[in-house]
């Protein structure tokens, strides 16, 4: 079973004896869906392939509301699937639980809130292997 270290507001958090906390089973698939799709393509010079675009489609462009929400599931859409090959490559050097591994892309809806037009609500859906629904929501601010 493989494991990562859990982040809390993009830091280590830390269990009362001084030890790093780990994430492991859904809890992991649910960090990994995450980290994916809130880390810029690129902005991590070691993996540049790593990442999602989601924050540059919606920054500085002056597209239709349709134009933009598609494009921000689009990017997501990819990442989540680089995000299954990722875990693929994994399975051949380590033991990974199947609680870690997305089966399927079920639901990404992104919409406009309507208290406030400047934020992008997201909706992302996954399945793991081991039929575990995986739902995450969060807001970005254009």
């Amino acid at each position: 079973m493989s494991f990562d270290f859990a982040l809390i507001n993009n830091d280590l958090s830390l269990l009362a004896n001084g030890t790093v906390r780990t994430v492991e089973d859904t809890q992991k698939l649910r960090q990994d869906v995450l980290k994916i799709i809130l880390t810029p393509l690129g902005s991590n010079r070691f993996r540049p392939w790593y990442g999602c675009t989601v924050s540059e489609d919606i920054i500085g462009k002056n597209l239709p509301e349709n134009m933009m929400l598609m494009d921000i599931k689009t990017s997501i859409q990819q990442s989540l699937d680089k995000l299954k090959k990722l875990q693929f490559q994994q399975l051949t050097t380590q033991k990974v639980s199947l609680a870690e591994i997305i089966n399927v892309i079920g639901e990404i809806i992104a919409y406009r809130a309507p208290e406030d037009r400047r934020q992008i609500k997201i909706e992302v859906t996954v399945y793991s292997k081991r039929l575990t629904k995986v739902e995450e929501s969060f807001t970005l601010t254009t």
